[in-house]
């Protein structure tokens, strides 16, 4: 099952590349349009582990619900140290994403960048998409 899911998410970030190359968004490279609806979140960038400091880029490739992609990163205890919304791919199909993420920790620690959408279905139909990845946060 771990294949499959590596080779969806290629098939993903391939075709986020080739929109956000031409600024058209197709189903994400996928010929038959299997994808056309589905709504997913994929955080490419950090990768997971990396050592970030405040202000860090992230990047990645969408498709949700009016185009709206929530982070929030959390401190080694669980604590919220910033949040924020960023814009990436909708209706029209996937598109990329990107924002910076401003912090302060007193000391080096390991924390979680939740890249996310929110369900507006409330618990109906599939769960939202979601890309957690553990970092390791500087002051």
């Amino acid at each position: 099952m771990r294949g499959i899911g590596t080779a969806l998410a290629s098939v993903l970030l391939a075709g986020c590349a080739a929109a956000a190359g031409d600024g058209r968004a197709d189903a994400c490279g996928n010929a038959d349009g299997a994808l056309d609806d589905a709504a997913f979140v994929i955080a490419t960038a950090p990768a997971a582990g990396a050592r970030v400091s405040s202000g860090f880029a992230v990047a990645g490739c969408s498709r949700t619900f009016e185009s709206t992609v929530v982070w929030r990163l959390h401190a080694r205890n669980g604590g919220l140290l910033a949040q924020g919304t960023a814009t990436g791919g909708g209706v029209d199909g996937p598109g990329p994403f990107a924002f910076e993420v401003p912090f302060s920790v007193a000391e080096r620690q390991i924390g979680t960048l939740e890249v996310f959408e929110e369900d507006a279905s409330d618990g109906e139909g599939f769960p939202p998409g979601r890309t957690v990845l553990p970092l390791v946060l500087h002051p």
